[in-house]
């Protein structure tokens, strides 16, 4: 099969496009789509079948997990339990560079998570991948479209060249061009008390410790 390779504008995106994609995501298929850190897998992350295609095409361990992304913070407490610190940052910073590990709720498969009792979510700051969540209606992986070790992928001439003839197994790619940002999001664990850093991204893990310190250490007020 050969993979067709669709170009998109990422300020206007075609939508008859983009319907073509989400159709073949909710078919089960893995697309290779643009966010705001790189290129990515994105599939239906509550179908396992798709969720094992992910897997076998990055050479990833099942041991590692892979996050999630959503169109919306609605979208993304369907899916995870939030607390006060989780919706301040998701308020503040989302759509962006931020990856939310929260405990998660049931509906997300045990495989997608390495057996955890977290996930890891995302609303990226890319108009392409946020639609494609909104056709679907559903949460999609957000892993990077590359060889599980090797470096992240900013075009789709970066993914072909680290996944070879492997790429026919992706249903579509959606070629936005070369990304200008090649930083990766920050990762924190807000299912710790305090949260933990789990990777420094574009956003300053001071600044988002400064942002949840309040919920952690509340001043005491004098009488």
């Amino acid at each position: 099969m050969k993979t067709k390779i669709e170009k998109v504008d990422a300020s206007n995106p075609d939508e008859k496009v983009l319907e073509r994609a989400a159709k073949l995501i909710i078919k089960g298929e893995v697309i290779v789509c643009p966010t705001d850190t790189g290129y990515a897998f994105s599939a239906n992350a509550l179908d396992t079948r798709a969720v094992a295609k992910v897997f076998h095409l990055k050479a990833r361990p099942f041991s590692n997990p892979i996050h999630i992304a959503v169109s919306s913070i609605a979208e993304a407490e369907k899916y995870a339990i939030f607390n006060e610190a989780a919706r301040y940052l998701a308020n503040h910073y989302l759509p962006g560079a931020l990856t939310l590990v929260l405990p998660k709720k049931d509906l997300i498969p045990a495989m997608l998570v390495a057996g955890l009792n977290t996930v890891g979510i995302r609303i990226p700051d890319n108009r392409i991948i946020l639609r494609l969540a909104e056709m679907t209606a559903l949460p999609l992986t957000v892993t990077s479209a590359n060889i599980s070790g090797k470096p992240g992928t900013y075009s789709v001439e970066e993914v072909n060249a680290q996944l070879g003839g492997n790429l026919q197994q992706v249903a579509m790619v959606l070629d936005q061009g070369p990304l200008k940002m090649r930083e990766l999001s920050t990762i924190v664990d807000l299912s710790k008390s305090p949260p933990q850093l789990i990777r420094q991204g574009r956003i300053g893990w001071m600044t988002i410790r400064e942002a949840v310190n309040m919920f952690y250490h509340p001043q005491v007020k004098n009488e």
